[in-house]
């Protein structure tokens, strides 16, 4: 091994970035990750997985920031009983990586609960070490 492709070996080892960050299985687990921090209401762990820039665009195409999407994770009386994602598909860039998919879900607010589907796209991008879901959208899908 020459000593630039040790140097080179090194400083990868040094920045926390897995070796596999560029790999779809990569997204699959950080799409896992942040299903169960929205199913155990894990404020902490969806504002690790969230870019400082995020951009959100819900089902009736309100846009929120970071600050407004955690204002409303960590408001209300509100959980999933169930976030189940399906059809999952990554496609992978160098700093990047675009998921989508489809989520059943259950949900209870102030003691009613309601269910429904949506499509969704998350856009992950490489903070430093981190990846993180830069830009998000969800628009509900028809029950067949």
């Amino acid at each position: 091994m020459t000593a630039t492709a040790a140097i080179l070996l090194l400083s990868l080892m040094a920045s926390g970035t897995p070796a596999s960050a560029g790999e779809p299985g990569t997204f699959l687990d950080l799409e896992r990750r942040f299903a169960a921090a929205l199913l155990d209401r894990d404020g902490a762990a969806v504002d690790s997985l969230l870019a400082e820039d995020l951009i959100h665009i819900g089902f009736e195409g309100q846009i929120a920031r970071k600050a407004e999407y955690m204002s409303f994770f960590n408001q209300g009386d509100w959980r999933y009983a169930r976030y189940s994602t399906s059809d999952l598909s990554v496609k992978v860039f160098p700093d990047s990586a675009v998921v989508t998919g489809r989520v059943d879900r259950i949900i209870k607010v102030g003691g009613k609960e309601t269910t429904g589907a949506f499509a969704f796209t998350h856009v992950w991008a490489r903070a430093g070490d981190q990846w993180r879901i830069s830009s998000s959208h969800v628009t509900t899908v028809a029950r067949p």
